[in-house]
């Protein structure tokens, strides 16, 4: 495990921040790719979404789990190793009239119990999503319920919880007037805030990352002029006492070294050096060129990010690649190869040298 690294002086942090800018890019990383599927039929998909550890070299791993010929997707929850051989358990939110549920952002709590995120439809609403929110057992039998983003004198049309840890959710909403709004929930005290980056259009919050006491780590992507797209990622403070943002930082995939019209993280943990590794999607500006992505970004003097190094991630053969999650140097997602239509999802494990 790395420990934390102590600067004694002003001047060895602002070389070290220079170092960092200066050599960003240039690392080097040989990448290994297992393929992890829930074990169903052949030619049904699994979609992986969210992982958080849960102790003991095991995982917690959330996604979504679709047979062959339907639309409509069922929660996914797995414990135990990345390498495999865990408890997988199909979870979907209770009622009657449900059509489809997707689980996101794991994360554990005392006595063996788990907190999923995510979203569900329902007959009533259609193609509608509600946000939700699960605590208890990882076998489903605790406590789901509905976090639907409240009414800010437009209609809610859809909400989606993508992530939680700390006791904070972050996540997405529309509404009848703008689509691509973030939010930060407070569950503890029910409270919601919209999370608004100063000129962004639109923006999504798909990851966030517990520092300690009041201070979290949320990642996502925005864009400047699409109202319905994303063009940068980016990283923001966040504190749950002033209920604040600080310090937006924007992320282009390889530092802009190429062009590329669309950056996105998907995922977030930290590198237990103050750091945090990430993962997400990159679309270049002249396709097909596009695909997943490992980035490791560092805490800089003054609590900002600094550049990041960026490492590609590609599935062997396979024609789409995503990286939708990220566990210390491993990152999940999913594939799918040339001329199949079947969802994967996988491991890639990332070694720096």
């Amino acid at each position: 495990m790395y420990q934390p690294i102590h600067f004694k002086n002003t001047t060895t942090q602002l070389a070290l921040a220079v170092l960092i800018m200066l050599c960003a890019n240039t690392c080097f990383a040989q990448v290994s790719y297992s393929t992890f599927n829930y074990p169903g039929a052949v030619g049904d998909s699994t979609f992986l979404t969210g992982v958080r550890g849960a102790g003991g070299g095991d995982v917690y791993i959330t996604g979504t789990y679709e047979q062959q010929g339907s639309t409509d997707t069922q929660g996914l929850f797995y414990q135990g190793l990345l390498s495999g051989g865990g408890q997988w358990t199909i979870l979907n939110f209770p009622g009657a009239d449900i059509t489809s549920t997707a689980l996101y952002g794991p994360d554990g709590l005392p006595l063996d119990n788990v907190r999923l995120v995510g979203s569900y439809k329902q007959t009533e609403t259609g193609q509608q999503d509600h946000g939700l929110l699960y605590e208890g057992p990882p076998d489903g039998t605790g406590s789901w319920q509905t976090i639907d983003f409240p009414s800010v004198g437009q209609t809610v049309l859809n909400t989606i919880a993508h992530s939680t840890m700390g006791g904070l959710v972050v996540g997405n909403f529309d509404t009848n007037l703008a689509t691509g709004r973030a939010f930060v929930y407070d569950i503890d005290n029910n409270s919601w805030v919209e999370l608004v980056k100063p000129g962004a259009v639109s923006i999504t919050a798909y990851g966030i990352w517990y520092d300690g006491g009041t201070q979290y780590t949320i990642a996502g992507g925005y864009s400047n002029a699409n109202l319905s797209g994303i063009d940068h990622g980016y990283l923001v403070n966040w504190d749950s006492a002033t209920q604040t943002p600080s310090e937006w930082t924007s992320y282009d995939f390889n530092n802009s070294r190429i062009g590329v019209a669309i950056s996105h993280f998907n995922g977030i943990t930290g590198d237990h050096r103050g750091g945090f590794y990430l993962t997400g999607d990159w679309v270049g500006i002249a396709p097909p060129d596009a695909g997943a992505f490992f980035a490791h970004v560092f805490r800089v003097p003054g609590r900002a990010f600094s550049l990041a190094q960026w490492t590609q991630i590609a599935y062997p053969s396979a024609q789409v690649t995503s990286g939708n999650t990220v566990f210390e140097n491993n990152v999940l997602g999913v594939y799918i190869m040339t001329g199949s239509s079947v969802v994967n999802g996988y491991v890639a494990t990332v070694r720096r040298r």
